[in-house]
């Protein structure tokens, strides 16, 4: 997108880049859950006004989770994106990805690599969407974000290979075993953990049960954090990487009918210390002891009758405390950074 300015005399062309830069900056970091009825989409928007979308949900031809996406970037002050992550090239994470990109400027595009799977429908139109701005990116690879730190940990089937800051042996190891790699997309999942002051967000995708194991083991390598994306969008979790990263708070992208596994649920739920757990959507295919409290579930009903509402949290600027807002009632928990 193009902005005409007038300085006197002289017209200026300046680019949706330019004129976001010069955006009064805010006083929140800024992070919303977006439904997108069991994919993934997951927008922040720093206190600098840099923006970070990582998934864009499914492909359809109302453009669903294009407008989803845009309504949140609205309620963010935001009309493009200075960063798109794939997660990894699977239909409900990156589907949504070319009807986004016909709607709002995004400067680069990041990935893991090119895809293991063979899916040119999916493959081919994204190869079209990222030409001459793309970046694949390995663990300990970073976004120049303005008073933050944004790390890659995982991506490509590989994960950091030293611990953040000095540990010892998880114990929660001795009662676990790795599992066989998976070759699939899932396992090459990018992942990223956001540090702003104190506070630290996790987002691993749909990282398998194998690779958070090696993320765990035999030294948790990401020490503990404030607020986790459930993996995965709550199945294959491995206790030795959860329960080691002892999170305040969860926030599980979920659908009605993808995700939020019965055993998924029980593995959240025994966190040492976690406050709270948040769900985009309520699970409907399990039972009300396998589903968080209902004020902390955004949305309760089937797909085609689903507004759609989004989870959100704003983190103060200096990273000492943050809030969970959920949009369907507004209903707000506060918390203190670890």
């Amino acid at each position: 997108m193009y902005v005409l300015l007038r300085v006197g005399a002289t017209v200026l062309l300046l680019t949706s880049q330019v004129v976001s830069a010069q955006m009064p900056s805010r006083d929140t970091l800024d992070i919303y859950w977006i439904d997108v009825e069991g994919g993934a989409a997951t927008l922040i928007v720093t206190p600098s006004n840099e923006s970070i979308l990582m998934d864009a949900g499914w492909p359809r031809s109302d453009e669903r989770d294009a407008q989803r996406i845009q309504a949140a970037m609205t309620d963010a002050g935001i009309d493009h994106l200075n960063y798109f992550i794939t997660s990894h090239f699977h239909t409900d994470h990156v589907g949504g990805l070319t009807a986004l990109a016909n709607r709002v400027v995004i400067d680069q595009f990041i990935d893991h690599g090119d895809s293991v799977e063979d899916n040119p429908e999916l493959w081919n139109p994204y190869l079209a969407v990222v030409s001459g701005k793309r970046r694949s990116v390995t663990p300990g690879e970073t976004l120049p974000l303005h008073g933050m730190e944004f790390m890659f940990v995982t991506s490509n089937g590989q994960t950091l290979r030293a611990g953040l800051s000095p540990s010892g042996p998880n114990a929660l190891c001795d009662e676990s075993s790795s599992t066989e790699p998976d070759m699939g997309e899932n396992g090459q999942s990018v992942g990223y953990l956001l540090s702003h002051g104190s506070f630290q967000f996790l987002n691993l995708g749909d990282l398998t049960i194998d690779r958070q194991h090696t993320l765990a083991c035999p030294v948790n390598k990401l020490g503990t954090v404030d607020l986790l994306q459930v993996p995965h969008h709550g199945n294959g979790l491995a206790p030795e990487l959860l329960w080691a990263l002892m999170p305040q708070v969860t926030i599980s992208s979920q659908g009605p009918h993808k995700g939020g596994s019965a055993d998924g649920f029980e593995v959240i739920s025994q966190i040492p210390g976690v406050e709270d757990m948040w769900q985009v959507h309520r699970a409907l295919d399990t039972d009300d002891a396998h589903n968080t409290e209902a004020r902390l579930i955004a949305n309760h009903t089937d797909e085609d009758e689903c507004l759609g509402h989004w989870l959100k949290a704003t983190v103060h600027q200096d990273g000492q405390s943050y809030a969970v807002i959920n949009g369907r009632n507004n209903s707000r928990q506060t918390y203190i950074s670890q």
